[in-house]
């Protein structure tokens, strides 16, 4: 017979006898303090009686010690053949929970601020009018400086992903494919301050939002450090657009000069 298959068989055989001992000695209790009590042959119900009692009452508790300390190896028994079996399960699920846990926080947080986000700048381009609006964009896409700038900007403040796209319509062919480069990089450097503009990929600033609130709440960061962070991702999201928006102008120049189409 293997070790573990003769650790198996003892500790099954274990509780029974354990439970058999347990019974008589809650038995033995019973007597002694019925003798106790009545005051059987060499009892007084004194202090002999108590003794008595107190040793009945400390083979009771030695037993039931021993059931549990039985059942302690019986289970530690069980964990040792299937631990890896028990990591695997529990870090699997973990990985769903923490998800679930995230998922909450957002259902009672940054969703409702979103639909509310979504309805005020919807209603603040309508009352601002949307002749206005396309007006200032013709006038922002004049030079390059404010076209990968200011234009890629209101785009995506006011239209959203992807309606903001619609604003190349206002520009050269020439300075089209460099201002979509320079809006579809936006998308993201603006989630920190108005994630309205592309609630669809929110899930990129706000898995950084959680880890920073966390290191927030332990001390690590100090307090509202996820607002100044996200000035600082909107700024170096700004720079990084016109540089773009400048180097995707001068690929397509030599891109159609190369090809002989006139834009």
């Amino acid at each position: 017979m293997a070790y573990s298959e003769l650790t198996i068989h003892v500790t099954d055989l274990a509780p029974q006898y354990l439970d058999w001992a347990a019974g008589h000695a809650e038995g033995l209790l019973h007597a002694v303090r019925m003798t106790a009590e009545n005051g059987g042959p060499g009892m007084d119900g004194g202090a002999g009686g108590q003794e008595l009692i107190r040793l009945a009452q400390a083979t009771t508790d030695t037993a039931n010690d021993a059931a549990s300390y039985a059942e302690q190896v019986q289970n530690v028994a069980q964990e040792e053949q299937l631990s890896w079996l028990t990591t695997i399960g529990r870090h699997f699920i973990g990985v769903f929970q923490k998800g679930g846990e995230t998922f909450a926080g957002f259902v009672t947080g940054i969703i409702p601020t979103l639909i509310v986000l979504m309805t005020a700048f919807y209603a603040l381009t309508e009352l601002v009018g949307e002749q206005r609006v396309h007006g200032f964009a013709r006038f922002a896409g004049r030079i390059a400086l404010t076209r990968y700038t200011v234009l890629p900007v209101l785009a995506m403040f006011f239209l959203t992903n992807p309606m903001a796209y619609t604003f190349g319509t206002f520009l050269e062919e020439k300075h089209k494919p460099a201002f979509y480069d320079s809006a579809v990089s936006f998308c993201h450097p603006i989630l920190g301050l108005f994630p309205h503009a592309n609630p669809g990929e929110y899930f990129v600033w706000g898995g950084i939002l959680v880890a920073l609130q966390e290191l927030e709440r332990n001390g690590t960061l100090p307090p509202n450090y996820h607002i100044r962070l996200a000035i600082f991702y909107f700024g170096v999201g700004v720079v990084v657009i016109l540089l773009r928006g400048m180097l995707t102008e001068r690929i397509t120049r030599f891109m159609a000069a190369r090809q002989k189409i006139e834009l």
